[in-house]
């Protein structure tokens, strides 16, 4: 009598689970994350500086509607080369007061460390830096396997903010696999020799819409130490690859 009871139980319960999935449209979404690369900042030495990104984002859709999204952040490196950046939520340009900081990002390269802090979390993950190697630029012209093409333009300079900037147009057309008409990719660069860094950046394609970075509020001076420190409360995980035997 007794495995009869059990085995009934077990019959009623994928009973149970087979109604259940039967009722269901369909499997759950994982939806759409939105994310763009902004500036890059290189950790260079004896180069201190504390600024504001803000970073406005034009989406365009096939009915014609326009979406508007924008957000500012800090960022700041030291005369170590140590890089310290917030990320934050977009929200509509119009709003008052600052959007959700979610994210420090903390680059040491003298310990050869990357610190992601997740603040909701309230976790410090531990990643190696290599730092980034500079490279030339692509060279104008047809690509080798004649799928794309690019032209660059020079803008001449400009002071913005203080800063002296070289100024760089690019235009770079694709044929990607798949699409039925070439896709053009327009770039504007005002680049900073002193820092390293571009200070307006302008980004327009047809497939991700119009994005434009600026750097404000430039401050030359050593930032504040207390900037590149983990946050107390957080737990640090290690996620570095240990080191070949």
């Amino acid at each position: 009598m007794i495995k009869l009871a059990g085995l009934s139980s077990a019959l009623v319960a994928i009973a149970i689970a087979s109604g259940a999935a039967a009722q269901l449209a369909h499997a759950p979404d994982g939806g759409t994350i939105e994310r763009i690369n902004s500036i890059e900042i290189p950790p260079l030495k004896d180069a201190p500086f504390s600024a504001m990104v803000r970073t406005e984002w034009t989406r365009y859709f096939e009915d014609g509607a326009n979406r508007v999204i924008a957000n500012h952040r800090s960022v700041a490196r030291d005369r170590e080369g140590r890089v310290f950046q917030e990320r934050r939520r977009f929200v509509p340009p119009d709003t008052q007061g600052d959007s959700l900081l979610t994210e420090v990002d903390i680059a040491d390269p003298t310990a050869h460390t990357v610190a992601r802090c997740l603040l909701m979390q309230r976790i410090c993950e531990l990643r190696a830096f290599a730092g980034r190697v500079p490279t030339a630029l692509p060279r104008a012209g047809v690509s080798p396997n004649g799928r794309s093409a690019l032209t660059r333009d020079d803008l001449g300079t400009q002071t913005i903010g203080g800063v002296e900037t070289i100024g760089t147009r690019e235009v770079q057309t694709l044929t990607p696999v798949g699409v039925d008409r070439p896709v053009s990719i327009v770039k504007e660069f005002w680049y900073s020799p002193r820092l390293g860094i571009n200070i307006v950046t302008t980004r327009t394609d047809p497939r991700s819409g119009r994005e434009v970075f600026t750097v404000t509020d430039i401050q030359s001076s050593d930032p504040d130490p207390a900037l590149f420190a983990l946050p107390k409360d957080a737990r640090i995980v290690d996620i570095r690859r240990p080191a070949p035997r």
